[in-house]
């Protein structure tokens, strides 16, 4: 076999051209396309990268907004819960307050009607003892000396008065009896009477059944009694306000 050494250098030259064409003509385009193409699969791989990151970002962002929200809404039901708590108290605070009050005024209403009606109860019994003790004393009549204590008590009565009253009987007065004296009587009381206001006054002689038994010195002024009947006055009104 003969190697013709003229071919292989023509091929060999006709390769190394075709190669320089390719290389000049063909691979450097293509390369440029490719490095081109690399690069914006590049920053498409950073924008997508880039909005990962941001994605992350807002995901973090909106599990902070969540917990905040869920912290917020924990709060706000805590609020509520002791605003709650606290008006419960103040509602309970303010029925035990108006229960208390309303208790007071109950005990006092029924304290102050006992009161009256235990004065009145008292008034009533009063009244009706002295109106037995004034009718018995008015059947049974007076003796003597009994009268004579009372004449003695008005007589005493009528030395106790201010100057300026006892000044005033002078001018004259009504002298009450319970009973009509008798003529004998008429002059030992018209006699002490003017000893005791010191002059001769006018006196006006006059009946008055229901004095019981006893006396009374009167004037448009003045009163001074020394009977039965003002003594169970004085008695009633006593046994009426005893307790007080």
């Amino acid at each position: 076999m003969t190697v013709d050494w003229w071919t292989i250098g023509l091929q060999v030259i006709n390769v190394s051209v075709l190669i320089w064409l390719l290389s000049r003509f063909f691979w450097r385009p293509i390369c440029a396309v490719i490095s081109r193409r690399q690069q914006e699969i590049a920053a498409q791989l950073a924008q997508v990268t880039d909005g990962q990151r941001q994605l992350e970002a807002d995901r973090a962002a909106v599990k902070e907004a969540r917990s905040g929200f869920e912290q917020e809404r924990a709060r706000i039901v805590q609020q509520a819960q002791q605003e709650a708590q606290s008006e419960r108290q103040a509602i309970l605070a303010k029925a035990q307050q108006d229960a208390a009050a309303l208790e007071a005024g109950a005990k006092q209403s029924i304290a102050q009607e006992e009161s009256e009606n235990q004065t009145r109860w008292r008034s009533d019994a009063a009244a009706l003892s002295c109106d037995i003790a004034g009718q018995l004393l008015a059947e049974t009549g007076c003796c003597r000396p009994a009268r004579e204590t009372l004449f003695d008590r008005l007589l005493k009565a009528i030395a106790t008065l201010p100057d300026r009253e006892r000044l005033s009987l002078r001018d004259g007065f009504t002298f009450v009896t319970a009973t009509a004296p008798s003529p004998d009587e008429r002059q030992v009381y018209e006699s002490a009477l003017m000893t005791a206001v010191g002059e001769h006054p006018a006196i006006t002689w006059t009946v008055d059944p229901a004095l019981v038994e006893g006396f009374a010195v009167k004037t448009p002024y003045l009163t001074v009694a020394s009977n039965w009947q003002a003594d169970l006055v004085r008695i009633r009104e006593g046994l009426s306000h005893a307790g007080h």
